[in-house]
């Protein structure tokens, strides 16, 4: 006994037409009554009385249709349940985010688009800013956030989110901490971490020498983490953009002679057609306030 046969039953019992039933069940008719014949032999009984003109339904026939009904509706909801469910798969998002960038203005962000996009799971990667093309031309990323690169790549697509400008960070008994603001003239008096990774990096220190300046770096680090239980053991300052992770840890003042901003944008790949969750996250991203 098969469901098929079951379907050809319960159409024949409505009915009480072989020929009907078929052509509502799409099959042949000799198909249809052989299906019938052979679900007649496996339980052992007649289904249907059909000596006379009209087909109807024996005892047997009819204590079996209430059964075979509650059979069929459970039939028609597991395919409808399986349809949905397949309409409706996650979709994943690998999301890059260069590690200069805190959480602090995504977090909102990306809960309200988990909210509006139920179906959608993201993966957050923590990337550098000089292997960002490598791992969105290999696929690892469908996009990222990052600072704008000096020099556009036409292979990429960017989204302008908003811009910062940037702070010194220090350790808790620092002078600096009795200060408003503070000048570049100050923070080349103190020992200077240098930020490897930051990608305003070069500009800054030119910056920094066309005003007669020169930084005293003590030490040099692409280690985000480093840096920062550096600024905490007192060991010197840093210039950190304002969204930096490491700011919720340390002090910090801002500059007020640095006029260097960077700008964040969403970058993806240039394609004529965005798949669904990316075209969904890259309208969230323009459409939110992240100020």
């Amino acid at each position: 006994m098969d469901l098929t046969q079951i379907r050809y039953f319960l159409a024949v019992a409505e009915t009480l037409n072989f020929t009907t039933a078929a052509n509502a069940c799409a099959v042949s008719q000799p198909a249809l009554s052989k299906a019938i014949r052979k679900l007649e032999d496996t339980l052992g009984a007649e289904l249907f009385d059909r000596s006379g003109k009209q087909v109807r339904l024996t005892e047997f026939g009819h204590s079996m249709r209430v059964h075979f009904e509650v059979i069929e509706e459970n039939r028609r909801k597991a395919l409808e349940a399986a349809r949905a469910i397949a309409s409706t798969q996650t979709e994943r998002l690998n999301v890059g985010i260069m590690c200069t960038i805190g959480p602090n203005r995504f977090a909102g962000f990306l809960q309200r688009f988990r909210m509006d996009n139920p179906l959608v799971e993201l993966t957050l990667h923590d990337v550098a800013p000089d292997v960002i093309p490598e791992l969105m031309l290999s696929g690892a990323l469908d996009c990222v956030f990052c600072a704008r690169s000096a020099q556009h790549d036409p292979r990429f697509e960017a989204v302008k989110l908003f811009s910062e400008g940037f702070v010194v960070a220090f350790d808790s008994g620092h002078r600096f901490k009795m200060m408003n603001s503070v000048t570049l003239a100050d923070v080349t008096e103190e020992a200077y971490l240098d930020r490897l990774h930051c990608e305003i990096r070069d500009d800054f220190f030119t910056f920094t020498r066309s005003r007669g300046l020169e930084l005293n770096v003590a030490v040099r680090s692409e280690r985000e983490d480093w840096i920062l239980e550096m600024i905490q053991t007192g060991l010197g300052v840093c210039i950190l953009p304002e969204s930096s992770p490491m700011l919720n840890a340390v002090d910090h003042r801002p500059l007020s002679d640095l006029p260097n901003r960077r700008e964040l944008e969403l970058v993806s790949l240039k394609t004529g057609v965005l798949a669904p969750a990316l075209s969904a996250f890259r309208t969230a991203a323009l459409d939110a306030s992240w100020t």
